[in-house]
């Protein structure tokens, strides 16, 4: 079984199917290079250097969980059962696609001084200087980080 994205959705897939009694190997694959993390806190706690990244508290080692992280899904070959991925290419018996959704860029904003995006940690780690120097802010979207 292979689950791609390492975001809540993808984590909880790969730990239920272990919980259900799944036997088989699972392999849970993520574009970041972090271990899997929770992103509503990327709006407070770690944008106020409280936290260390809010990771997961799973024991993917224990659960026989394989982690490939920093390799990024680029297609599918359902005919063949194959991922090909940034690392290469991933047979699967069964494939899980958990890959969440990208936030909606603003038209024209891209390159814009001031104007940031916070989905992921890095994104985070980038903010905070900014933050920690600019009081005044605008919050445009209502997703989970959004609304936080």
């Amino acid at each position: 079984m292979v689950v791609v994205g390492a975001g809540m959705a993808g984590v909880q897939t790969a730990v239920a199917l272990r919980e259900q009694g799944f036997t088989g190997p699972v392999t849970l694959i993520g574009a970041e290079p972090h271990q899997p993390y929770d992103r509503p806190p990327l709006s407070k706690a770690v944008l106020l250097g409280t936290a260390e990244g809010s990771a997961f508290d799973v024991d993917f080692e224990a659960l026989r969980i394989t982690l490939r992280l920093g390799c990024e899904a680029l297609g599918v070959r359902p005919g063949d059962h194959v991922l090909d991925t940034s690392g290469g290419p991933v047979p699967y018996d069964r494939l899980v696609l958990a890959t969440g959704a990208e936030p909606v860029r603003l038209p024209g904003a891209d390159g814009v001084p001031g104007v940031h995006l916070l989905r992921t940690l890095d994104d985070a780690e980038r903010l905070r200087p900014v933050l920690a120097r600019q009081h005044d802010v605008v919050v445009v979207g209502a997703g989970w980080i959004g609304a936080e």
